[in-house]
């Protein structure tokens, strides 16, 4: 008997990438093998953060179309999935993390241009954004008293974000000092976010502004210097009276977990895809050294010990970017159990990422910390991320509140 097997489409489990993701991942590979990582040691090594801005790879980024790879088609875009962004930011980020975070940071911005700017914001902002190709985005979020709480797994009156918004006729007065605001002090257009009532938590009092860079009252104060992401920026800036036009609110008054809710699905994918390219480049250093390198009369590959540590190097690493993939697949159809997979991709990842980078520096022995390899660099690199877009810590009881439905209509998002 023939049995026929009719399966539809959807029905279909598909690991291959598509056409257009493997063009973008070629494209991105390419650019970082040129361009990126011949010079990206030197380049961390340059003392002063002002000094380390790689304001020439990113001109070459937008002529390469990957600063604009999130931004609406309509304005000159690439309008990208998910998906594909995480390929381009994990290829970058093999050669060098900040890069790839600066680049990530205008990726994430390109989803609220896409879907929470109004037409009119749309017409303002971005024929600019994409016009300077020397231009990035930033969110500032963090401040001296609020870190970790703003992830949303608590949301009391208490949070400590002081920046304040107040209304004034037709427009909002800024007030706040922001810090550790990756692409801070570098970038031409800030979402801030501001408290419009003190007295409330954030979910009834938060909103989003449109800052550009050049506004009146917005004062950029100094670099943070750092072992890790050191080619990003993390800036400490002011907003002192900060005049900003009504119109230049994202979705309204008390709208910021909406905002990063609903319009941000992706952003801890795309992140845990930048700390993997750093575990995949400590990954493909220690393997490439193991083949060459001799001790007790053979490659020391063939040593039990240097071959069990690699083979649970390409285990975490293969377990994280599957993760990775199912939570940006998720978000780009629109699936609510993006934002908790997500979670669990940028645990994961950063996790596995760190724990690879620990293990190529005991394959390297001695030679792991010398300057001469890049292996210190991956190892710098990767602890960035244990606590980079919130806390593992945080971002791990996040994912209990969802699984146990503890709150979650408040948190299950933010």
């Amino acid at each position: 008997q023939l049995v026929i097997l009719i399966i539809s489409k959807e029905q279909l489990m598909d690991f291959g990438l598509s056409e257009n993701q493997r063009k973008w991942q070629l494209i991105s590979r390419e650019f970082a093998t040129k361009i990126v990582a011949p010079e990206a040691l030197e380049r961390d090594r340059i003392p002063f953060a002002k000094d380390r801005i790689p304001w020439d790879w990113i001109k070459l980024a937008d002529e390469a179309g990957i600063r604009t790879l999130g931004v609406p088609k309509e304005f000159g875009g690439a309008e990208e999935s998910i998906l594909t962004m995480c390929i381009v930011g994990e290829e970058l980020a093999a050669a060098d993390l900040g890069f790839a975070v600066i680049m990530d940071q205008c990726w994430k911005m390109a989803h609220l241009f896409k879907d929470a700017m109004t037409s009119e914001q749309q017409l303002e902002f971005i024929p600019k954004f994409v016009a300077n190709n020397q231009a990035t985005t930033a969110i500032g979020i963090t401040e001296p008293d609020i870190g970790s709480d703003h992830q949303g797994y608590y949301d009391g009156a208490d949070i400590g974000m002081k920046t304040t918004a107040v209304r004034d006729g037709d427009s909002y007065i800024l007030n706040g000092t922001k810090r550790y605001i990756s692409n801070g002090c570098m970038a031409t257009l800030y979402f801030i976010t501001a408290r419009l009532d003190a007295t409330k938590p954030l979910s009834a009092s938060g909103a989003v502004f449109i800052v550009p860079s050049d506004t009146p009252g917005f004062r950029p104060d100094f670099f943070h210097e750092k072992s890790s992401q050191r080619l990003a920026t993390n800036g400490c800036f002011h907003l002192e009276n900060c005049r900003i036009p009504a119109e230049n609110i994202l979705l309204g008054e008390g709208k910021l977990i909406t905002l990063r809710s609903q319009y941000m699905p992706g952003s801890k994918a795309e992140a845990a895809a930048t700390v993997l390219g750093v575990g995949r480049a400590a990954y493909d250093y220690a393997m490439t050294y193991a083949k060459e390198r001799k001790q007790g009369g053979k490659f020391i590959i063939e040593h039990q010990a240097v071959s069990l540590m690699l083979a649970r190097m390409a285990m975490l690493i293969d377990g994280a970017r599957l993760q990775i993939y199912k939570a940006a697949w998720l978000a780009d159809v629109g699936d609510k159990d993006a934002r908790v997979q997500g979670l669990i991709a940028k645990v994961q990842a950063s996790e596995a990422a760190f724990e690879v980078c620990r293990l190529s520096t005991e394959i390297l022995g001695g030679a792991g910390i010398m300057y001469e390899h890049p292996v210190e660099k991956y190892l710098r690199d990767a602890a960035s991320f244990l606590h980079s877009d919130g806390t593992n810590q945080i971002c791990s009881l996040r994912v209990t509140n969802v699984l146990a439905d503890l709150n979650s209509a408040a948190l299950y998002g933010f």
